[in-house]
């Protein structure tokens, strides 16, 4: 009788443990936070810091002069621009050549923030709305 209760409990708890094996390969809602996972997010993402990269050139500026001061903004402010816009540029290009392989971690963005604009601007969350675009 024993040995009937043994084996009916580990086939119960074989059977749990399948089930849990079966939730995890459920198909995973893409969000805002995940859209850019993957191979091709990767490639989109690296297509993008190639096409808007120069956008540093104006973005560095002024930031550091709302930041810093305007002395700082006008000296420091087009130098970190242009180094910035080399770094996304070939960050891109890095990522548009090696799409195919999950480079660093599981697909991460090599740069942050991974794009010169904040926010997902164009994914839509899960009530259907798009992200605001922030100022």
């Amino acid at each position: 009788m024993r040995a009937m209760v043994a084996v009916g409990a580990a086939l119960a708890a074989a059977s749990v443990a399948a089930a849990g094996g079966a939730w995890a390969d459920a198909p995973k809602i893409e969000t805002a936070d995940t859209a850019s996972r993957g191979a091709s997010g990767k490639f989109g993402r690296g297509i993008v810091n190639i096409a808007t990269g120069w956008g540093e050139m104006i973005k560095c500026p002024a930031e550091i002069n709302r930041d810093r001061g305007r002395l700082l903004g006008a000296t420091w402010g087009p130098l970190k621009g242009v180094a910035m816009t080399a770094i996304r540029t070939a960050v891109g290009v890095l990522e548009v050549g090696l799409f195919f392989y999950p480079l660093p971690g599981d697909y991460d963005p090599m740069l942050q923030p991974e794009f010169i604009w904040p926010g997902d601007i164009f994914i839509a969350d899960l009530h259907g709305s798009t992200a605001p675009i922030n100022p």
